[in-house]
């Protein structure tokens, strides 16, 4: 079992998730091809939505 609060971990994937979706958006800045916006909608937008998505509900969930 996980010495880590339940709170702390879902901080910890939420920074994950929205870091490495700020580093793909950051990625395909550097591309002009319509793989690179495809890459940057469908990849970049959806991790960083889902990090700052779950920070939010772990600061609101009541824990137990």
């Amino acid at each position: 079992m996980s010495t880590q609060p339940k709170m702390q971990r879902r901080l910890r994937i939420a920074g994950m998730l929205t870091g490495l979706g700020l580093l793909v958006q950051l990625s395909t800045f550097f591309g002009i091809h319509a793989s690179a916006f495809m890459a940057f909608a469908i990849i970049g937008v959806p991790l960083t939505f889902a990090g700052c998505t779950l920070f939010l509900y772990s600061l609101v969930s009541n824990p137990k």
